[in-house]
């Protein structure tokens, strides 16, 4: 195989195994679906077309397996209600469908896959399949609010500020950079050491106690490295500040988004009615 088949061959071998790993099939049972379905394969074949590209020697030479018949491939496509494309990465959509509908409102297909769970109630344990309507309702009254796309975007603002305050700006490698390599070192060794004078204990001179030569070079470097880490102190303060900030802005419109979904004109369509509200109805339409 050149390099173009090796790698639908892998992608093959990846998407048909976790297909029949996520449908819970063996290779037995997966056969014995096949042939009622279809009325033909062998063990020898469901074998092979796991292992496609896998190196096996025939006639005392290595040959990679190939890809089952075209036909076989439609039929496992067909099998599991994906595409001929998908199981060979010419598509990451496992149908025409979802990739026409993502692609129509600029989505990938977990998006895609996410939202139809929702909405079938495949995805909402408990009972979720039989709540479909009234999960779409509630969909439908979400994506819709005035104030959803507002939610959208201050998540996002709080992403971002969780971000740079779990990766800051480090101002003291940055100021590392500016300062020669010989005295880099000796610098944040001193950079708490202070020259000053105190009533009680006279003159305080850290540099001279340690035997250290206050040079301009020396002091300089210290400057830098101190307002670095003030500078890097300041900037994870006010990180904090933002996020606690966004936070409360995020909160803010959750509970305004909420009270916008239950207006009085949705909730009758996200209710499931009780026997009492259908009795109730039927008396009122004289039925």
């Amino acid at each position: 195989m050149n390099d173009i088949g090796t790698k639908r061959a892998s992608i093959w071998c990846e998407r048909f195994g976790k297909l029949m790993e996520e449908n819970g099939y063996t290779q037995e049972s997966f056969l014995k679906e096949y042939k009622k379905k279809y009325g033909g394969g062998t063990q020898a074949n469901v074998s092979r077309w796991l292992g496609v590209g896998r190196m096996i020697k025939k006639d005392g030479t290595p040959k990679a397996i190939g890809f089952p018949s075209y036909e076989n491939m439609l039929n496992i496509a067909d099998f599991f209600d994906v595409t001929v494309g998908y199981l060979t990465g010419e598509t990451d959509f496992e149908t025409f469908e979802m990739e026409k509908a993502c692609k129509q409102i600029g989505i990938d297909e977990d998006t895609g896959k996410a939202i139809k769970g929702i909405v079938t109630g495949e995805s909402v344990e408990p009972f979720g399949k039989y709540e479909a309507k009234e999960l779409r309702a509630v969909f439908k009254c979400l994506v819709t609010a005035n104030s959803f796309p507002v939610l959208i975007k201050k998540v996002r603002e709080y992403a971002e500020n969780v971000y740079y305050m779990k990766n800051p700006i480090n101002y003291l490698e940055i100021a590392k950079q500016k300062i020669g390599k010989d005295i880099i070192d000796l610098a944040i060794q001193c950079m708490d050491y202070q020259v000053e004078h105190d009533d009680e204990y006279g003159d305080i001179d850290d540099f001279k106690e340690n035997g250290i030569e206050r040079t301009e070079e020396l002091s300089n470097a210290i400057r830098i490295l101190n307002e670095a880490e003030d500078k890097g102190g300041g900037e994870v303060m006010m990180c904090e500040r933002d996020v606690e900030l966004s936070e409360y802005k995020l909160q803010k419109v959750y509970f305004e988004i909420i009270k916008e979904i239950v207006s009085d004109k949705n909730l009758p369509e996200m209710t499931i009615p009780r026997n009492e509200d259908i009795n109730l109805a039927k008396i009122k339409c004289g039925n």
